[in-house]
């Protein structure tokens, strides 16, 4: 393991090991107005909160104790403090505890929910969104990659937003975040998201933890921020819409062009193609996309007539999001169905003044099958 990550690893053994010394059970009721939930995943649920004492909203991610041990989820609590100084990052609150059924740790509040719910359906976002997103994101994610952690399970679900044009996005959800160099036995994510490495992972081998990884799944959420779809489903040779795109990979000449680069702008083709290098170790850096700020990242079919039917469509409020929106990582498997035993917490229903996050809304396309190591 690399000195970095030895030391990265050697620190969050530390802050695992205070927390959990000070790590309290508490009457969450006490403490907390619950307002609403605002998302659940496999192992927990994410509630909007208003802090008796101090008045503040914020975010309660509520985690299972049947589904997660005290150290992981110290360990995840531990990663997001320490990323939280960055500003495309989610703020941790620095307060962890526990309850008879929970662990809890409380995040900064974010009001419009998250990316995947500004998505529309085969359209996507406005261009100059996108490439804010992109910026914002790429940043967060080289500065994981200096502290020496892979996120592992980048995609829109996992970028929360705090105004209607993106300016204020943050990268959340480190609970399948990996030390670099950490190997891995058996598929971790989001399967349309996921390396093509990551897809044909073998138990018996293994795959070393890289920040290749996020730079692959950041290429596929810029995909998705763009056209409102996926590339395709699955990175593997049995998808033929990835198929087509490695033999371009492979022959630029090719006549027969993937049909997945026609539904981009033509002058991030070279951009796509080095986020989605099939040798991972000539993948490019996250801030390869500031090389292409001024290329045109829409399809160019798109930009015909006098209006621009994405940016007149994209604060319409009745759209279809491509997903379900949620603050929490739903990283499961597709049997999973999380059981909940929070019919502790009462959620008071009378303080809507404290509720300005939008309900999250049903999606009108497939969910992909998500797995976790």
């Amino acid at each position: 393991m690399a000195p970095v990550a030895h030391g990265v690893e050697s620190l969050l053994d530390r802050m695992v090991s205070f927390s959990s010394q000070g790590l309290q059970k508490v009457d969450i009721q006490e403490h907390f107005l619950i307002v609403k939930e605002l998302g659940e995943g496999g192992f927990g649920k994410i509630f909007l909160a208003h802090n008796r004492n101090t008045g503040q909203r914020m975010a309660l991610k509520v985690i299972d104790k049947n589904r997660s041990s005290q150290r992981s989820f110290l360990r995840e609590f531990s990663i997001s403090f320490l990323l939280s100084v960055h500003p495309s990052i989610i703020e941790c609150c620095g307060s962890a505890f526990t309850t008879t059924d929970h662990f809890v740790f409380a995040q900064e509040l974010a009001p419009l929910g998250d990316l995947l719910s500004m998505i529309i359906p085969n359209v996507g976002i406005p261009e100059h969104a996108v490439k804010r997103c992109a910026v914002q994101i790429s940043s967060a994610l080289e500065f994981m990659a200096a502290k020496g952690l892979v996120h592992m399970d980048v995609k829109p679900d996992n970028v929360l937003v705090f105004d209607q044009d993106c300016h204020s996005i943050k990268l959340t959800d480190f609970g399948l975040a990996k030390v670099k160099g950490t190997v891995i036995r058996g598929k971790c994510g989001t399967t349309s998201f996921m390396a093509q490495e990551m897809c044909i992972v073998e138990i018996s081998d293994g795959l070393v933890a890289d920040g290749s990884l996020d730079v692959w799944s950041f290429g596929v959420v810029i995909y998705c921020l763009l056209t409102g779809e996926l590339p395709w489903e699955d990175a593997i040779p049995e998808d033929v819409k990835y198929k087509r795109f490695v033999e371009w990979q492979s022959n630029f000449q090719m006549h027969k062009f993937p049909e997945t680069l026609t539904k981009v702008g033509s002058g991030i083709w070279w951009m796509l193609g080095d986020l989605w290098a099939i040798d991972c170790t000539k993948r490019c850096q996250p801030s390869e996309v500031f090389k292409y700020l001024s290329e045109s990242w829409k399809a160019e079919t798109i930009r015909q007539g006098d209006e621009d039917p994405i940016e007149k469509s994209y604060y319409v409020q009745s759209h279809e999001p491509l997903c379900e929106a949620s603050h929490l990582n739903t990283s499961q498997d597709s049997d999973t169905t999380f059981r909940s035993t929070s019919g502790h917490l009462v959620i008071d229903t009378s303080v809507s003044e404290f509720d300005i996050t939008p309900e999250p809304q049903k999606y009108n396309m497939a969910e992909a099958l998500i797995v976790f190591d």
